[in-house]
């Protein structure tokens, strides 16, 4: 227990829901850091796989970014709505299997088509992190979720560090697709801890829980829903526009081409240092504070830092700004799923937090095709301007914001 020390939270397991929220943060640690180990090497495996031109390469590398989102975006939503039909636990293990499967099959990929497909198909079986919010949600006192969403978010980000530094070492040392395999093997141990340790403590067994298509349009006509919906959406674009261009960026500032997997996990990996200790500061921040206040802040800072990117002369000066990235993306997300959990009422979280990470991954699709289809024809300074205006755009939004719960 001493390891668990070094984490900046206090763990404690007394009760169902505490001991629930440390071994999905533990799960969701395996997942994470499995997921983004492919992440500083994906835009070079593709150029493996045949792809040559840096027309071709920005565009490839969008478009399998984009890949799981395709799918994702419709299925989410659906797997969020059986969760609270017959169980959100079942929902967890589904997605994470489904994941196994697809990363496992990637490493035997032989062109870049076969790669994009099984991405798309990795969309439409996994759903972790929005079973797992859900789940959580559900299972955890009012006045925690705020504390339980920062907790989760940093076990995100400590697999977001881990993930792209072991991925990007492994990589260069050993090839692309050990890191597909490693992943799958992850992803199992992962299905394996919540099933032995987790208790779905509100477990719901009810048939009768509103459609998908009933609950979209609770979400359309409800300002307090539809407003955090698109700030989600276009949260996502921002921050995610420009991801799949780093190598190419770092490259672009004069970065070594010969360790560029490893600089490019540790960009990556930086950014996540600082959001796993902002994490729960963050969460803990929106349970004694003004959420739409804390969201104002976030979003404003990330979309300062955006701007400096383009302004960058040095590929170590992407560093610093990588920090501020991490401390500011720890907030803004989470901080509006913490306002979904407050406003809506229980026997519905799971069916609207699956909505909620339908923005997500729809942000996602939106900002990976503009990679693929806007970014070819741009410089790459630009890329990053325009991502800091769509975060300036989330920052006007917040005056929308109400804290009025949702009516059942």
């Amino acid at each position: 227990m001493k390891a668990l020390s070094l984490i900046p939270v206090k763990i404690r397991l007394k009760e169902d829901w505490e001991r629930n929220l440390f071994f999905l943060a533990l799960s969701q640690f395996i997942v994470m850091a499995g997921m983004n180990a492919c992440v500083p090497f994906l835009p070079l495996y593709i150029r493996e796989l045949g792809v040559s031109g840096e027309s071709a390469e920005r565009f490839w590398s969008g478009m399998v970014f984009a890949g799981p989102y395709f799918l994702s975006v419709i299925f989410v939503p659906i797997w969020g709505n059986l969760g609270d039909r017959y169980g959100r636990k079942l929902m967890i293990i589904r997605a994470i299997l489904g994941l196994s499967l697809a990363m496992f099959l990637m490493g035997f990929a032989r062109d870049v088509w076969q790669l994009f497909l099984l991405r798309v198909f990795q969309g439409a079986t996994s759903g972790f992190i929005a079973a797992n919010l859900g789940f959580t949600v559900a299972n955890t006192p009012s006045d925690r979720k705020g504390y339980a969403v920062g907790f989760l978010q940093s076990s995100h980000s400590a697999g977001s560090i881990v993930g792209p530094l072991v991925g990007g070492f492994v990589s260069d040392l050993f090839g692309f697709r050990v890191v597909f395999f490693l992943v799958a093997m992850l992803s199992i141990i992962s299905a394996i801890l919540i099933s032995a340790f987790v208790k779905e403590i509100n477990k719901i067994h009810n048939e009768h829980t509103e459609g998908v298509l009933k609950t979209f349009r609770q979400v359309a006509s409800t300002p307090s829903l539809r407003y955090p919906m698109i700030m989600i959406i276009l949260g996502q674009i921002g921050i995610f526009m420009t991801f799949p261009l780093m190598p190419f960026y770092l490259e672009y500032l004069g970065a070594p081409k010969g360790i560029l997997s490893t600089l490019t996990g540790i960009v990556v990996g930086v950014a996540g240092v600082f959001n796993i200790v902002f994490a729960p500061i963050w969460g803990k921040w929106s349970d004694r504070k003004e959420i739409g206040n804390l969201i104002r802040k976030s979003s404003l800072i990330l979309s300062l830092a955006m701007f400096l990117h383009a302004v960058a002369f040095n590929y170590l000066l992407i560093i610093p700004l990588r920090v501020v990235v991490g401390i500011c993306l720890a907030g803004l997300v989470p901080l509006l799923y913490t306002y979904l959990g407050k406003i809506v009422d229980p026997e519905k979280v799971g069916s609207i937090m699956g909505f909620a990470s339908s923005a997500n991954l729809f942000g996602s699709l939106l900002a990976f095709l503009g990679t693929a289809l806007i970014s070819p024809n741009l410089s790459l300074p630009l890329n990053f301007v325009i991502s800091s205006a769509v975060l300036l755009i989330v920052f006007a939004f917040t005056p929308k914001l109400s804290h009025k719960k949702t009516d059942k």
